[in-house]
């Protein structure tokens, strides 16, 4: 339950942030992206959410939305998991299940009654989610995550992640070249450049892809991760658009 309110409240911070657009590049390209540079696919993530209307709705209705779309992921209601918490100014539907044998989703679905000091009517949100193993199928379940969010009259802020490995811990210069070479491939520019003793991280702009998200005033809409991972010693790499929505 702890990280199910965490990510509610994520949610509820994100739409405060301004400058986040719709992402709309070719999604195939991050699959192709692990190709290129030679790292083996592991898992995907996409995440949609949007608020889709201005009402304190009650359960039943969440579950009429969720049914929606699960009828857009072809999947039947009751093989997945549905769990309800609740109080005088929330209400949250959480949806969880498979949509193959290596691929999640999850459905959140949110009413809150706002603070008076907001001065704002209630408001539901929609979060949908998929994560897996599954990249044949990576551009159609972007496509499905998306009609998820519009077939309810949100407006999709879309972020999608590929997660691709190594075997074995690469030097800085092995890291730098395969780094340069996704830069080539997505022909980024603006980058932006952060390294630490484990992490090293780059965000720029490619013209491949379309707007994401602005920061001090410079679009950035595709973010690049590398880690080691001792345990397993395997070097992980994230390619994400516009950033990456998930932990590393």
């Amino acid at each position: 339950m702890r990280l199910l309110k965490t990510i509610v409240v994520a949610v509820l911070l994100v739409v405060t942030i301004p400058g986040i657009t719709l992402s709309r590049g070719n999604d195939n390209l991050l699959v192709g992206a692990l190709s290129e540079i030679g790292a083996e696919p592991d898992m995907l993530d996409i995440v949609d959410w949007s608020l889709i209307n201005r009402e304190f709705i009650d359960f039943s209705k969440m579950e009429q939305y969720r049914d929606e779309i699960l009828t857009i992921f072809e999947m039947d209601q009751e093989i997945f998991d549905s769990t309800k918490e609740y109080n005088e100014t929330y209400r949250i539907l959480n949806t969880k299940g498979k949509l193959n044998s290596d691929t999640f989703l999850q459905i959140i679905i949110q009413s809150v009654i706002l603070p008076e000091e907001y001065e704002k009517d209630p408001q539901t949100y929609l979060v949908v989610a998929v994560s897996g193993r599954n990249h044949e199928n990576f551009a159609d379940f972007i496509n499905k995550t998306r009609k998820a969010i519009t077939s309810l009259e949100g407006q999709s802020k879309i972020t999608s992640c590929v997660t691709g490995t190594f075997d074995g811990k690469l030097n800085e210069v092995k890291q730098g070249q395969i780094l340069e070479k996704i830069c080539g491939y997505f022909k980024i520019s603006d980058t932006e450049k952060m390294k630490d003793d484990y992490t090293f991280n780059i965000m720029g702009f490619s013209p491949l892809l379309s707007e994401g998200v602005q920061i001090l005033g410079k679009d950035y809409n595709i973010n690049i991760a590398m880690r080691y991972n001792s345990e397993e010693d395997r070097t992980y790499i994230w390619i994400g658009t516009p950033i990456i929505s998930l932990e590393y």
